[in-house]
């Protein structure tokens, strides 16, 4: 049977859950690999996957894909999860030595290469990588002849580097399975069942049970080998009851709980605190009793998540009584956020990636607002953190600008009363948050459109309306047909609450009447216009251009910001025929910066074509000082600078004078 490295096993499982083709480009940005790497893994991978009934198809210009059925591919990916026997990779020995270092009192160069599938050779070649691994954390690897290899640190380090590797997402896979194999099974056992009195007793569950039971049982084995945690550590405390001192409430009941239960486990009240920290520095699947408080708290938490929703409600009306719910689990997030900020406890997640694609508006909005926050409390949460605050505010303000934004369809259909009537009961019980119209003949539709806004025209006939998108469809209106239609809707919705928030940012306050240019974010020579293309991936590199000139991106940023397009679709056409491009702040930007190319026609854009586009806005964002986009978008968003766009004469200094 073959063995697949990580770094392969990670390729396959990408190609199983893509139906279409996907390129070697696409998969080294993936995999941060070269396509050179990519190349050489594909034929090992294809090796495997004929080992198991499957294959790969590879077709020039195109790229590859995995040749499966659903049970085929589900077979697959069964067998990708099983544990690694073996570990091939050089990153995964250094995780694989570590566990068994952190677990065992000793450890020979031999156990570890028969764990890893190597020489014992190899490992020791390898020894000064885990060395300088636990040197990191001021742990030191030391080595006595004829007896083995073990460790010498502060107990409080031992403990936070096996919780590190085992939630961490690029050592998780390795280090679980070993944790539990070398863990004592009654030590397994007896941090499972804490974790599951813990859950039943705030009726909520962990979103990693695994980590926290392994980091438990890690616990419980140190302190029965007599390593407990030194007095003079610095250990978290737990999060207070609220209340005061006031008695008896339901938080006092659940804490006072809480303590029984650590108690029945730990004997040292510096244990308990420390298997207290290990709880509470866990996410939740819901609002439970650990991060739940009373009406009445008024702690950090609950000041910051009211001058956010308060932030929001400058925006759009908030029904809080109906998204207290929502509104709830932003405190509650905030709460345990603050906690892990100021105990140096990091969540790491691939969210903040993704949703600076799929609700930039809301992330940066976000960003913008927790500055604030940071500054005022003394608090600093990483891009994971805030990204999860990001969620709940796109939740509290969709929900809340919902009717604001309903999409008015035109249903178009030459046929008879009653098959016309049969279509548009299909379509008005499918698209049920929609107002739907009509239907109506084509040239009744001309007339309705010339005097009413329209979003979208459902035609059964190769209608052509100006300025309205128009979705075709067989007259039976099948399935495939309605979930196209239905796509089309999720895309025009999200643009239209786009443009919604726009208007509503860009709205000045009382007093506010400043005025901003797009000069104020762009530099004249990062502007061009009229620029003949027809390829939306060239179209970025060609607006990333004065920015590479100038060293304020690299070529990684710029692949980046295409791969986001390839991975998450056109989500950055934030507003009518402009894409606002951009990577990560761990890409590589020097500093914040932004380009603007005008194209000289529209073109598709995305993996699909899905929309038309004539600006490219690229992005270069380093950090969180100053969102550009917020700046810019406004600006764009306004019909003056729709019609600039389309002029074949806009020239640069035009451009630079469009305002908000």
């Amino acid at each position: 049977m073959i063995e697949l490295s990580r770094r392969q096993k990670a390729c396959l499982r990408y190609l199983c859950r893509r139906e279409g083709y996907v390129t070697t480009a696409l998969l080294a940005h993936h995999l941060g690999v070269s396509e050179r790497t990519v190349r050489s893994d594909l034929g090992v991978v294809e090796a495997y996957a004929r080992e198991l009934g499957a294959d790969l198809e590879r077709v020039p210009g195109l790229g590859v894909r995995v040749l499966a059925g659903d049970a085929g591919r589900a077979a697959l990916l069964a067998a990708l999860d099983e544990p690694d026997t073996a570990f091939p990779d050089r990153e995964d020995r250094v995780v694989a030595a570590a566990v068994l270092l952190l677990v065992r009192p000793t450890v020979t160069f031999q156990q570890i290469a028969e764990l890893c599938g190597v020489s014992r050779q190899t490992v020791v070649a390898q020894c000064d990588d885990v060395a300088a691994f636990f040197g990191a954390s001021g742990i030191e690897l030391c080595r006595e002849q004829g007896v083995g290899s073990f460790l010498r640190g502060p107990e409080l380090e031992m403990r936070h580097c096996l919780t590190r590797l085992v939630t961490r997402e690029d050592t998780r896979d390795v280090a679980r399975p070993i944790a539990r194999r070398e863990l004592a099974p009654d030590h397994l056992e007896r941090a499972e069942r804490l974790v599951s009195d813990v859950e039943r007793l705030q009726g909520a569950s962990f979103v990693d049970g695994d980590a926290l039971v392994i980091s438990l049982a890690y616990a419980i084995g140190r302190v029965a080998a007599g390593r407990v945690v030194a007095e003079s550590d610095v250990v978290p405390q737990p999060l207070p009851a609220s209340g005061g001192d006031a008695a008896g409430t339901q938080d006092d009941l659940f804490l006072r709980s809480l303590r029984d239960l650590l108690r029945e486990v730990f004997d040292l009240p510096r244990e308990q605190r420390y298997a207290g920290s290990l709880v509470f520095a866990q996410r939740t699947t819901n609002v439970g009793a650990m991060h739940r408080v009373s009406a009445a708290t008024d702690d950090e938490a609950a000041r910051i998540s009211r001058d956010l929703i308060a932030a929001l409600r400058e925006l759009h009306v908030i029904d809080e009584g109906a998204l207290q719910h929502l509104i709830d689990g932003l405190t509650a997030h905030l709460r345990a956020a603050i906690y892990r900020c100021r105990n140096d406890i990091q969540v790491e997640s691939e969210l903040p990636s993704q949703l600076m694609v799929s609700i930039s508006l809301l992330y940066d909005f976000t960003r913008e607002q927790m500055r604030l926050a940071e500054r005022r409390y003394g608090i600093s949460l990483n891009e994971a953190e805030v990204a999860y605050v990001a969620m709940y505010l796109d939740a509290i303000y969709e929900s809340s600008a919902r009717d604001s934004v309903v999409l008015k369809v035109l249903f178009v259909c030459p046929f008879g009363l009653a098959s016309s009537s049969v279509l548009m009961t299909r379509l008005s019980y499918a698209l049920a948050e929609c107002t739907v119209i009509g239907p109506m003949t084509e040239g009744e539709a001309r007339d309705y459109v010339a005097r009413n806004p329209v979003d979208l025209v459902v035609s059964t006939t190769d209608c052509r309306l100006p300025d309205i998108p128009v979705v075709t469809v067989d007259p039976l209106l099948g399935q495939s047909e309605m979930e196209r239609v239905k796509s089309r809707i999720m895309q025009l919705s999200y643009s239209k609450i786009c443009s919604y928030f726009l208007r509503s940012y860009a709205t000045p306050g009382e007093g506010g009447d400043v005025v901003h240019h797009v000069r104020d974010f762009v530099r004249p020579e990062d502007v061009r216009v009229g620029v003949d293309c027809d390829d939306w991936r060239e179209a970025i590199r060609l607006a990333a251009c004065p920015l590479l000139a100038r060293g304020l991106v690299g070529q990684r940023y710029v692949d980046r910001m295409i791969s986001a397009v390839e991975d998450y679709g056109p989500y950055m056409v934030l507003t009518p025929r402009t894409a606002y491009v951009h990577a990560g702040m761990a890409d590589g930007a020097r500093e914040n910066c932004a380009s603007v190319l005008v194209l000289s026609h529209d073109i598709p854009f995305g993996p699909h074509g899905e929309k038309r586009v004539r600006c490219i806005v690229v992005l270069g964002i380093h950090d969180a000082e100053r969102s550009l986009l917020l700046g810019l978008a406004p600006i764009f968003e306004r019909d003056q600078t729709i019609r600039a766009l389309e002029r074949p004469g806009l020239t640069v200094s035009e451009l630079l004078d469009q305002h908000d």
